[in-house]
């Protein structure tokens, strides 16, 4: 509990109950921090690799040779990666919690309420800051790919189609990439949904190929594509669509937690798609002078492309 906390509300600014409360409004928001690879670095800015061509086009690319008793096997030169930059940023708030929402009852639904902005409006960041970089870095399938018909037009939409299309060009000679998520908006998502609950399809078609929409959830498995469709509420605008390979990750998330206010310890477990996750936490201060409780949370991440034929995008697609 941060220090000079009093008052019958004290309860309501401990870590145990900040930080589930935060990551109960969070989870649901968080669509890409369960996605990719993260790695904890070492000082503010960060040195990785990246792959400079495909398998394919490598230009030290060569033909096993046979073995024979006047002659060895070939010889291969592997390139370097390419070496590249990145930098953290540490983004977050800082909240006020005066004296009477510590000592009177009406406080605790103020507490409550700050808390609740809080945890949306870092979680939407979040998602927006991973996005942009998949659009900044990833590769644009503009010239290359688009829907048959806008999915709102349900006379003439195709959206499996338009899917099988998008799982195509994930498929490119040299690179292991296939699709297996794909994150819409959620009017998009919504439109998705309705195609498939309106489409006069026999049931085994529909459970087979087209895939059977689930009540809650915000997301969808489309069998024919073997990928999972998924619902963004934010982090992607309107008939924006992102494809990714999640089994060979185009980005790594590179992130920091200060010692001074993390420790190994000083995480929260909560589950995500049905699985059990363990994900960190930093906590605030007190600010004497006034004697007004002060909250600090933040994140401190760098989202980086390193595989940009592993993360597709179009900004107007759907």
């Amino acid at each position: 509990m941060p220090a000079g906390v009093s008052g019958p509300n004290e309860k309501f600014l401990t870590k145990e109950f900040v930080i589930p409360k935060l990551y109960e409004i969070m989870n649901p928001l968080l669509a890409f921090v369960d996605i990719f690879p993260k790695v904890q670095s070492t000082a503010r800015t960060i040195a990785y690799k990246k792959e400079r061509t495909s398998d394919a086009a490598d230009t030290n690319k060569q033909a096993p040779r046979i073995l024979t008793s006047s002659s060895q096997f070939t010889y291969l030169t592997i390139n370097q990666m390419e070496i590249k930059a990145a930098v953290l940023n540490k983004k977050g708030f800082a909240i006020k919690i005066d004296q009477d929402a510590l000592d009177f009852t009406e406080g605790v639904d103020e507490i409550q309420r700050a808390l609740r902005k809080v945890g949306f409006w870092l979680a939407q960041d979040y998602d927006t800051q991973v996005s942009s970089a998949i659009t900044s870095g990833g590769t644009d399938i503009t010239s290359t790919w688009s829907a048959n018909a806008v999915w709102s037009d349900l006379d003439n939409a195709t959206p499996i189609a338009d899917l099988e299309e998008l799982e195509d060009e994930m498929i490119r000679e040299g690179y292991p990439y296939r699709l297996t998520d794909v994150f819409l908006y959620k009017d998009n998502f919504k439109e998705l949904k309705k195609y498939l609950t309106s489409a006069d399809i026999s049931e085994s078609k529909q459970k087979e190929i087209y895939g059977v929409p689930t009540v809650g959830l915000d997301s969808m498995t489309i069998p024919v594509v073997g990928a999972t469709v998924r619902r963004l509420l934010s982090g992607i605008s309107d008939s924006q669509v992102i494809a990714i390979d999640r089994n060979n990750p185009g980005m790594t998330i590179f992130y920091n937690n200060s010692p001074r206010y993390s420790t190994a310890t000083g995480a929260y477990d909560t589950v995500a798609d049905g699985k059990k996750v363990r994900k960190p936490y930093s906590f605030g201060f007190t600010d004497q002078e006034t004697h007004e409780e002060v909250l600090q949370f933040w994140y401190d991440i760098a989202p980086t492309v390193i595989e940009p034929y592993a993360l597709l995008y179009k900004s107007s697609a759907i």
